[in-house]
């Protein structure tokens, strides 16, 4: 099953969610709650570990950046930050940084590394 919205692009497969943001100039706190909630309505109160690929992502507002910390992480045991390029790369590592994450989370630019990582958390 697989879920697309304006904003992003989701689907389970072998018990990890993958989760892929949509080109958006940038993510502000109202995109982020509505992603969020589309996530959770869409995982019907099943925790999966994520697979996050923001090789989309331009830019985020530190409203949105806190919130996704927070209830962003919500049915969320551990997250795979999957980055294409140095500015993901930084972009993901700011992130981290400045939210102490309450759950696992890593950066990968490669993808299987990434599902190998989150297949701990199934």
């Amino acid at each position: 099953m697989q879920e697309e919205s304006e904003y992003a692009t989701m689907w389970v497969s072998e018990g990890i969610l993958f989760f892929t943001f949509k080109p958006l100039a940038e993510l502000d706190l109202k995109e982020a709650q509505i992603i969020v909630a589309s996530r959770l309505k869409f995982q019907n109160k099943t925790p999966y570990p994520v697979l996050c690929n923001i090789y989309n992502l331009k830019t985020v507002s530190e409203e949105a950046a806190d919130y996704l910390a927070t209830e962003g992480i919500t049915l969320v045991p551990a997250i795979a930050l999957l980055c294409n390029s140095y500015y993901h790369r930084v972009l993901a590592e700011v992130f981290i940084k400045l939210h102490n994450l309450a759950k696992p989370i890593q950066i990968f630019s490669n993808k299987q590394e990434a599902l190998d990582y989150l297949q701990k958390f199934i």
